[in-house]
């Protein structure tokens, strides 16, 4: 997916190489890192990711797409979004990173509003899903201003950082979003 999205306060883009150096300063931050399976452990890798989406295109089932949302009045990266398609391309997994500095001012579900409506129209999917550790109370807010309901809680489901935990999953069907 190489479109450009726009809102009112954003633009919304495949990341680039350049944007490796503002990703790893939020990424790497604990607070940012501990909800988050992709924790970058050097700006090198970020820029490399980049490449690797760049060099294929057309890798919406085999890779994580990682977008970068930027403020239009400022060029700053504000946050990242990620979502990779099921190999049908019926439904997609969806997932989001916000610089602490730039949280509580609607920036990641105005960006997550676009992705979404484009990914649903786009690609005429089914469902979107995310998963979410159930600690992680901020985002279950997000996704639940989007409309996302929550499916089901996967009990010790999920080897992550060292320890078993659990797993909630929240979706939205193409009907709802229309809706």
């Amino acid at each position: 997916m190489s479109a450009t999205l726009q809102s009112t306060r954003l633009l919304l883009r495949q990341m680039q190489p350049e944007d490796a150096e503002t990703i790893y300063a939020y990424r790497r931050l604990p607070d940012v890192a501990r909800f988050q399976g992709w924790e970058p452990v050097n700006v090198q890798e970020i820029a490399d990711y980049a490449r690797q989406l760049q060099s294929h295109p057309d890798s919406l089932t085999t890779l994580w797409q990682q977008w970068v949302f930027i403020a239009r009045q400022t060029n700053e990266v504000l946050g990242d979004l990620a979502f990779k398609l099921d190999g049908n391309k019926q439904q997609a997994e969806l997932g989001v990173a916000l610089a602490p500095k730039h949280q509580g001012q609607g920036f990641a579900t105005e960006a997550l509003k676009e992705v979404i409506g484009h990914l649903f129209e786009q690609y005429r999917l089914h469902r979107i899903h995310v998963s979410i550790d159930p600690l992680n109370h901020k985002s279950i807010a997000l996704f639940e201003r989007l409309g996302f309901r929550r499916e089901g809680l996967l009990k010790q489901s999920l080897w992550f950082k060292q320890q078993w935990c659990d797993d909630l999953l929240m979706a939205v069907l193409a009907q709802e979003w229309q809706a």
